[in-house]
């Protein structure tokens, strides 16, 4: 069995770079687990664990939808949150529109229903995860922060290849290695 997750690396330039360390700097008194910027990535498609005889098909599938998408641009313009305003649970940036990367998505999905994986539940939402967080010591003050730190600014993201990523959990982090990448269609 092998964990696995389909993904494409992203940069953040320096005015993203820059609010992450005025995240990271202001929200120091909670304890949040920072994503490091090497593992920084947008996920398609988190696979989990999948045997061995499936990476075959999946790096087929995957082939078959990247050859047949052309490479496109998400702007990168959100600061978001995932679970409650009483519980927060994880701290991203991400997209208010994101149509053709959700088509990727779209056409990967059935391919991998066809062979056995279980639907992706829940709303697809892409977004670069910035750190997990454990635990708020104040919630006002975090939420002020959060307000005080939205983007005022965007960043266009290129979308050229998608990559399948083995993913080993360490307790000195995660570590992703990547099996395959596909690039995109060039435009003729």
């Amino acid at each position: 069995m092998k964990r696995l997750f389909i993904a494409t690396k992203i940069e953040l330039d320096s005015s993203f770079a820059q609010l992450r360390l005025k995240l990271q700097s202001e929200l120091r008194h909670n304890n949040i687990v920072w994503v490091e910027d090497s593992l920084r990535h947008l996920t398609l498609r988190f696979l989990g664990a999948t045997p061995n005889d499936k990476v075959p098909f999946i790096k087929d599938a995957l082939q078959q939808v990247c050859s047949d998408s052309t490479p496109f641009y998400l702007e990168l313009n959100k600061l978001g949150v995932f679970g409650s305003h009483y519980h927060p649970e994880v701290l991203w940036f991400g997209f208010d529109e994101f149509f053709f990367f959700k088509q990727l998505f779209e056409r990967l999905e059935p391919k991998l229903l066809d062979q056995g994986f279980a639907p992706s539940y829940g709303n697809f939402v892409p977004h670069i995860t910035l750190g997990r967080v454990k635990k708020v010591v104040d919630k006002k003050r975090f939420w002020e922060c959060f307000e005080r730190c939205k983007p005022s600014f965007s960043q266009m993201i290129p979308v050229t290849e998608m990559t399948l990523y083995q993913s080993f959990l360490h307790n000195s982090g995660p570590e992703y290695k990547p099996l395959a990448t596909y690039k995109l269609k060039d435009m003729v």
